[in-house]
């Protein structure tokens, strides 16, 4: 009668009533197609990363659907197949033969996913968004993955996320590689629009594997009181960044 990630969700739901638990848990991560730092293409060992944080969401960066680089794979279907997971694929750009882009994965429904098209010169940017039951509400999670060279063109990013997202009402967790420091430009424009960034605990960098540089990879929230135990998930060699985990008590 239900499916497998169905059941699942229905599980954790009354084990959330009988125990009181209220957290959730949202990672992202930048997987580079499954590439890790040593050349070799592992999506067992995205997966088996992504499989331990035990979260209710998670939004990737650099997904391949289809493309020949990857082997005409589906990496977002792989994954959320292997997990028992939702998933919702949003197309950045076309590529060898194939999708590049984002997706959102989570063993809870997900409803009205879509894209957001933040620029479309060069190599297209995205922001994929849907929503998701957390302790009996609907809330809104965005994933992001911003320009890679040009800080005023990330600002118009920036400018085209927050436009996009100007309707949506309630709790909305946002992450992704933004490609700056949080306190950069598309950073202001978030604070002056009333988001909070959630600062890690530890090391912050997240860029470029094995010895993080830079800090690229966060989340920010709006509508949410609660501050997240933010923190860089230490596993080495699966991508060239690293993933982060936030989880709101």
């Amino acid at each position: 009668m239900y499916g497998v990630a169905m059941k699942r969700w229905i599980f954790a739901m009354l084990l959330g009533l009988a125990t009181g638990a209220h957290a959730f848990t949202a990672v992202t991560w930048n997987i580079h197609r499954g590439v890790g730092m040593d050349g070799k293409y592992d999506l067992d060992r995205t997966v088996a990363v992504i499989r331990e944080q035990k979260a209710d969401v998670v939004v990737l960066q650099e997904v391949d659907q289809g493309t020949a680089r990857s082997g005409k794979r589906k990496l977002a279907d792989e994954i959320a197949k292997a997990l028992g997971w939702q998933v919702f694929f949003g197309k950045a750009i076309d590529f060898q033969g194939g999708e590049y882009g984002q997706a959102i994965l989570s063993p809870h429904p997900l409803r009205n996913p879509r894209v957001i098209r933040l620029s479309e010169q060069g190599e297209a940017r995205i922001a994929v968004v849907a929503e998701m039951e957390v302790n009996q509400e609907w809330v809104t999670v965005v994933g992001v993955h911003l320009d890679a060279g040009d800080g005023a063109r990330r600002t118009r990013e920036g400018e085209a996320l927050l436009a996009g997202l100007a309707g949506v009402k309630g709790k909305i967790y946002a992450a992704g590689d933004w490609n700056e420091e949080p306190d950069a430009g598309v950073g202001g424009l978030m604070k002056a629009a009333g988001w909070v960034y959630q600062k890690k605990t530890g090391p912050a960098a997240t860029c470029p594997e094995p010895k993080p540089e830079v800090e690229i990879d966060y989340f920010w929230t709006k509508g949410v009181s609660e501050p997240a135990e933010s923190r860089v998930i230490d596993v080495k060699g699966a991508s060239d960044h690293r993933a982060v985990i936030a989880i709101w008590k």
